[in-house]
């Protein structure tokens, strides 16, 4: 009798640990960076119901510091679709650390390169020998900032670059264990609000309207339930509609996601452009920053792989 109740007890705990690992496909797991205010519209969804509005059980599952953070947690399963910058995203790709595709682009510009205000750094040829904070390698502000330098006439060797969070910038900063840092807003805004920072180049210098972040998803998530990204799709462009027409309301949502003042996200958000519409043609310019940097091998890049990042109804 003790066998018959104990193979019984054995079969329940299996059934019962393989029905906990396995995941609830009606929940949708999504990922964003911290305080980052380019994600403004996760915010927004998740804060007006608008995913829950499109009939989506969406939970949060990861908040990162820096897109390849993110980007990890994509090639591990862990997220379902989340806000990324396109640059870690697009080098998770073509490097097989993550099988995505693009949903709808997330916003324009909204990058900024900060030092301090006593005047020794006036131009971005200034940077010359200095130590420069990126949040990381393969991200948007490392493609800035190496454009920057470029349209300047000098190379990213010429500078000292360092890894740094965007919340840990600023009081590096100050404490001048670094002489400039690159960060997404709201960090550059939140830099004005001392008198010891200053921006010495906003992003919308470095490239004109150049895309940022993008709403991406797995792409077995896209094949299994293409209804389901439409959804995701319709809940991001009424956020990005939320925004614009409800400024005021959009900022209340953003302090309680940040924590930072009203000020502050007041500033930031003066440059950044939140859109849905993706574009094509300067990702392609992601793609040769990327392959020129050796971020990505070149033989990982096809135009039918590229295309192929793109989701199409």
């Amino acid at each position: 009798m003790k066998t018959k109740t104990g193979i019984v007890t054995a079969l329940c705990a299996i059934f019962f640990f393989c029905s906990c690992g396995k995941k609830d496909e009606s929940i949708l797991r999504l990922g964003y960076l911290q305080s980052d205010l380019h994600h403004l519209p996760a915010f927004v969804a998740l804060d007006k119901g608008f995913f829950a509005e499109q009939g989506l059980t969406v939970q949060v599952g990861g908040v990162f510091r820096a897109g390849p953070e993110e980007m990890s947690a994509f090639g591990a399963g862990e997220l379902d679709f989340g806000y990324v910058g396109q640059a870690p995203a697009t080098a998770a790709y073509f490097n097989g650390v993550a099988d995505i595709q693009f949903i709808a682009l997330v916003n324009r510009e909204g990058s900024a390169i900060v030092t301090r205000s006593d005047g020794t750094l006036t131009s971005v040829k200034n940077l010359a020998g200095k130590t420069v904070a990126i949040p990381g390698h393969a991200t948007m502000q490392d493609f800035l900032l190496r454009r920057a330098l470029h349209n300047s006439g000098m190379n990213f060797q010429d500078i000292r670059p360092i890894v740094l969070k965007p919340p840990e910038m600023l009081q590096a900063l100050e404490q001048k264990n670094i002489d400039a840092y690159i960060a997404w807003q709201p960090y550059p805004a939140l830099a004005l609000t001392t008198q010891s920072a200053r921006v010495l180049m906003d992003s919308s210098d470095i490239w004109n309207d150049h895309p940022c972040c993008v709403l991406i998803a797995q792409r077995s998530l896209c094949t299994r339930q293409p209804g389901s990204i439409k959804k995701i799709h319709a809940a991001h462009e009424k956020a990005c509609d939320f925004i614009a027409a409800h400024p005021d309301e959009a900022i209340a949502i953003a302090m309680k996601y940040t924590s930072m003042d009203r000020s502050v996200l007041v500033e930031a958000l003066r440059h950044i452009k939140y859109t849905g519409g993706l574009d094509k043609t300067m990702s392609r310019e992601f793609v040769d920053f990327l392959k020129n940097q050796n971020y990505i091998k070149n033989t990982a890049y096809t135009d039918e792989r590229f295309l192929n990042m793109f989701f199409n109804e």
